[in-house]
């Protein structure tokens, strides 16, 4: 079989490991056992894979010689416990939502005054005329949106 470029090739890294481990089922090692019989490139990568897995099972089997966890739970019972967090009562938060509900009414109040206007504010208005989207001599679209009322006679 010829050697495949490196992206068709069937098993990968995690593939050739559990092939080593003997992690497969038996069609998956057939497969890649197939395809390491003809593929040069991922017999070697199976070669190093093996000679590292030598490797780790030639390191020295090291030991701490006691137990860590009694070490550990006997530094643990030294530590400061943190504080336990206090429960806050439903009226706690009682003058923050009187100030939101307070504001909030001021703000509908004062909105609705200048939306709904009044007479003195009338005249001023009338002079502000001149800056009007639609300048004079333009069709009309409507007769409320040229005329103020009253003025048609």
């Amino acid at each position: 079989m010829n050697e495949q470029p490196a992206a068709m090739h069937a098993p990968d890294l995690p593939e050739l490991s559990a092939y080593l481990d003997g992690e497969l089922d038996a069609g998956g090692r057939q497969r890649i056992a197939t395809h390491l019989a003809g593929c040069a490139t991922c017999a070697a990568h199976l070669a190093e894979l093996q000679a590292l897995s030598a490797g780790f099972r030639a390191l020295p089997d090291e030991k701490l010689g006691f137990d860590l966890a009694g070490v550990i739970e006997g530094r643990l019972a030294h530590l400061p416990r943190p504080p336990a967090v206090r429960r806050r009562d439903w009226w706690s938060g009682l003058p923050v939502a009187i100030g939101a509900a307070a504001s909030i009414a001021a703000g509908v109040f004062m909105g609705s005054t200048l939306v709904a206007g009044s007479a003195a504010t009338a005249p001023r208005m009338a002079a502000l005329r001149v800056f009007d989207t639609m300048p004079p001599g333009n069709l009309c679209i409507g007769l409320e949106s040229c005329y103020v009322k009253g003025s048609v006679k």
